[in-house]
């Protein structure tokens, strides 16, 4: 069996292939969740709007708090969605580095009027979430 050659023409296919490349190592990179229906795009679309609360502090904004339920709509009847979202929730927060505030992590949901029945943090056991 030969290999596959593809050939590059200028910069912009070179940087397509990167792209390619770099998205498929992503993916790979996901844990497998059998059932989960959510996607970690859809996480981070959800709770985009609470980046400043999560940093600063202070109310989160309207924007916020509908993407935070619009997440909890999507999460409460999937343990295996919730766990997803967890997970990416984690994956994102280490993106903020220091600059996250714990306090306003764990305090999120209930800012936005939602009861997840648990706690989130940066500490939490994705997998043990009910």
């Amino acid at each position: 069996m030969s290999p596959i050659i593809v050939k590059l023409r200028d910069s912009a296919d070179i940087c397509m292939a990167v792209n390619v490349l770099a998205m498929a190592c992503l993916l790979m990179t996901l844990p497998n969740l059998g059932d989960a229906a959510i996607s970690c795009f859809t996480v981070t679309n959800d709770i985009a709007g609470c980046a400043t609360y999560l940093v600063n502090g202070g109310s989160p904004s309207g924007a916020c708090c509908s993407g935070v339920k619009s997440l909890y709509s999507s999460t409460v009847s999937s343990r295996a969605d919730r766990i997803t979202a967890c997970n990416c929730i984690k994956s994102l927060a280490s993106n903020f580095g220091s600059s996250l505030k714990s306090s306003s992590v764990s305090g999120l949901p209930k800012a936005c009027g939602v009861n997840l029945g648990y706690t989130i943090s940066l500490s939490t056991n994705c997998a043990s979430i009910p």
